[in-house]
């Protein structure tokens, strides 16, 4: 054994005792990178932010979440077309934290730019009027698709960090704890936003430009600047001996030695081929997430927009009610995923979870301000005297979203865990490449779906059902992978099998 190798195999050997479980360090730093980054997706991708844009930018409900769709879509393209290459690099790249610090700055730079995102104005007669200055429209849109292109990047470079923040048998909960704890983050900041809301109401209004709406940009700015660092200093960086970003793109970008980006390109079918032919599983279990993940994004991200054109909710009750789903959110991710995983195993969990998912947004998309479940019960009559969500329908809305969210957030933590579950040690990485693929590939799918059932029907509600079809399909292919997945796996990465 040459000096280099035994040194290499000393560093392997303190690194695990450094990250061992969810309690040192590493784990506890890399589950709290949800928490910092977790605000920006409740509040400027679903809550807050879109409802705003929507009424007082757009100036329609239902145009206004085609508007959003559109963004997402558009987001969505770009991450297709380059998230895949990024995850081909990172098993030969260099180091991974200077690349993370530049996708977390495209979050910080689309939430502080969303302060200028002025509203337009209502005349005497009632018309809209477009914002005359600030962003506008589209200055939003572009914005909003900077955001959420570094949050899909952020989430490749950080799930692919997962394997090196702790012992493989604490893997598991250090992904659920990162779900619960962006969802507690998300519960915190949306609380206070509310408190602000209810002590000072002028402050969501027209009389003073909908500050908090718009306030909501920069806060999660700060608020992602301030938690990311223990991530930045305590979880290993996981970058490859010897690798280097310049190498590995001239692998990705050539053929035969040569810089050939178009040649380079036809590798990609053999490549997959090789795959398929190789780790059969593992990539039927990739197709079935390039389906239902989208399903589930589409739906976290234009939560917000439904509710709030469907049921009239205010400022007040849309902050409410994204604390309410942050909660339960918390409670799939911390609890909800790791019972279901040891259970069931990671693959019988994902399909009860998708099942279950499509039965009660099914019934939710039932909901009017005037009846539940499709018209079968009047529900407009108030219930209690609170003053906010006091009607029935909004009462049986709430109680739905909350087990929606639990298994939401449940399923985004057992799917993310299934491929440390799958992938091989040494090519992780590459398969969490992949498994973000899966996220993005298709994730302009759902939205744009949506997008263009919302304006051909006019409704939200008949807009939104498209993801309940990507739910479903994602279901369908989950039965094509086999039940005994996961069973054999070495022995220090072994997991119920489904």
């Amino acid at each position: 054994m040459t000096d280099a190798s035994s040194g290499a195999r000393e560093t392997a050997k303190k690194e695990r005792q450094r990250v061992g479980g969810l309690m040192a360090p590493a784990g506890s730093s890399w589950a709290l990178f949800e928490f910092a980054r977790n605000p920006y997706f409740m509040l400027i991708v679903t809550y807050v932010f879109p409802p705003y844009f929507a009424q007082y930018i757009v100036g329609d409900p239902v145009q206004g979440q085609a508007t959003v769709s559109d963004a997402t879509a558009w987001a969505g393209l770009i991450g297709a077309l380059t998230a895949p290459l990024l995850g081909a690099m990172m098993d030969k790249g260099g180091a991974r934290k200077p690349v993370m610090a530049i996708f977390v700055g495209m979050l910080m730079l689309s939430g502080l730019s969303l302060w200028f995102s002025m509203p337009g104005s209502v005349d005497a007669a009632g018309v809209f009027h477009p914002p005359a200055s600030g962003l506008g429209v589209y200055g939003t849109m572009m914005f909003l698709v900077v955001g959420f292109v570094g949050y899909s990047y952020s989430e490749l470079m950080h799930n692919a960090m997962l394997r090196g923040s702790g012992n493989p048998e604490a893997l598991s909960r250090i992904s659920g704890a990162g779900i619960g704890l962006g969802q507690l983050s998300s519960a915190l900041c949306l609380g206070g936003l509310a408190v602000i809301a209810v002590a000072v109401p002028a402050l969501g209004d027209a009389s003073t430009g909908y500050i908090l709406q718009r306030g909501a940009g920069p806060f999660v700015a700060i608020w992602l600047l301030v938690f990311v660092i223990p991530f930045f200093v305590y979880v290993p960086d996981g970058a490859p001996i010897g690798g280097a970003w310049r190498e590995a793109a001239r692998q990705v970008f050539s053929k035969d030695g040569k810089l050939n980006p178009l040649a380079a390109a036809t590798n990609v079918v053999s490549y997959f081929k090789g795959l398929f032919a190789q780790f059969p599983e593992t990539m039927k279990y990739l197709l079935a997430c390039l389906i239902f993940k989208d399903g589930i994004i589409a739906l976290l991200a234009l939560g917000g927009v439904l509710s709030s054109g469907v049921l009239g909710w205010n400022l007040v009750e849309n902050v409410l009610y994204g604390i309410w789903a942050s909660v339960f959110a918390a409670i799939g991710g911390l609890w909800l995923a790791g019972v279901m995983d040891k259970a069931y195993g990671p693959r019988k969990a994902i399909m009860i979870q998708l099942g279950l998912l499509i039965l009660i947004m099914a019934i939710a998309l039932g909901t009017t301000q005037q009846s539940i479940l499709y018209g079968l019960i009047p529900a407009s009559q108030i219930v209690h005297g609170a003053g906010v969500f006091d009607s029935l329908a909004d009462v049986f809305y709430l109680s739905v979203i909350a087990i929606v969210a639990a298994l939401a957030a449940a399923n985004i933590s057992t799917s993310r865990y299934m491929i440390v579950v799958l992938a091989p040690k040494e090519r992780v990485a590459e398969f969490y490449g992949l498994f973000a693929m899966s996220s993005t590939a298709t994730v302009w799918l759902g939205p744009l779906l949506t997008g263009w059932a919302t304006r051909t029907f006019n409704d939200q509600r008949i807009g939104f059902s498209p993801v309940l079809l990507l739910l479903a399909i994602g279901l369908g292919l989950m039965f094509l992978v086999k039940p005994s997945t996961g069973a054999g796996l070495a022995a220090e990465d072994q997991t119920p099998a489904a």
